[in-house]
């Protein structure tokens, strides 16, 4: 993921952020009020915008629809149900191997937790690959109810 974006300017280049910030209050008028409190502050002390990429957290009906279906697979194959989320953890995004008290461990080099939309997928069809190939068949997930 990118790295935010950050622009700093002291109260010498005030002009610039105003137009900004009076741009910004037209698209969103909701936020007019802050917006007009950090006109004040420009003005006094400068200001610093960052621009930072929205991440695409993985929906509840994905982690709903892996959760039940890794559940059930861990039933089949005789592990806990967090055993196989690690072990799809690391098919899916790889593993490292390190030195533990208790001697090697193998952990996954990603976590679900981080994953966007289309990673968190990608686990899920990582799920569903490996079920069929062991001969558990995990049904399609149900499309979503017209609201």
């Amino acid at each position: 993921m990118a790295s935010p974006m950050k622009l700093s300017l002291g109260p010498e280049n005030k002009e610039v952020f105003i137009e900004i910030l009076m741009a910004l209050a037209h698209w969103f008028p909701d936020s007019y009020d802050e917006i007009k409190a950090l006109i004040h502050q420009v003005k006094k002390k400068g200001i610093q915008i960052c621009v930072d990429p929205l991440k695409s957290d993985r929906t509840r009906s994905q982690e709903k629809y892996y959760r039940k279906w890794a559940g059930e697979f861990a039933k089949f194959t005789g592990n806990t149900p967090d055993e196989l989320h690690e072990i799809m953890l690391g098919i899916s995004f790889g593993t490292e191997t390190v030195q533990t008290k208790f001697g090697p461990k193998k952990r996954p080099l990603l976590r679900s937790g981080d994953q966007t939309k289309e990673t968190f997928s990608e686990l899920i069809d990582t799920l569903v690959r490996v079920a069929a190939e062991m001969d558990f068949i995990i049904p399609p997930p149900k499309p979503p109810s017209p609201e």
